[in-house]
């Protein structure tokens, strides 16, 4: 299993459970709820696309130096993304329900990537 390509296929699962979970908002819930679900979703998948691409990034050479600068990154990124929640929930009025539904997607995402793994490394003998 080539394990570069995991973050890269976790983001592209992500981003399918969000367009799934849109269309299905659309369709069957109301707009307060899909405008937050369309807000979580997206402020979540951009933080998993900015963890990526600064873990992409990384060189790990000097293990002294990355992993702080790594762990700086995820909480300014933190800090970030609970601003704009708080901003989101204050100023533009969002369902909270649906924010939280969307902030579900990356986590989602990630459940249905380890069961895809799970059936494609199984044996012949065991399908």
């Amino acid at each position: 299993m080539n394990f570069e390509r995991v973050p890269s296929i976790w983001f592209g699962v992500s981003g399918a459970c969000y367009v799934l979970g849109l269309f299905l908002c659309f369709a069957l819930a109301p707009m307060s709820f899909t405008a937050g679900f369309a807000a979580g979703g997206g402020l979540v998948v951009l933080n998993l696309w900015a963890s990526g691409r600064k873990v992409r990034k990384a060189k790990f050479r000097q293990k002294g130096r990355e992993i702080p600068s790594l762990l700086g990154h995820f909480y300014v990124r933190l800090v970030i993304l609970g601003i704009g929640m708080f901003m989101l929930i204050k100023y533009a009025k969002v369902d909270s329900l649906g924010l939280v539904a969307g902030l579900s997607v990356v986590p989602a995402g990630l459940f249905i990537m380890l069961f895809l793994i799970y059936l494609a490394n199984r044996t012949p003998e065991e399908v």
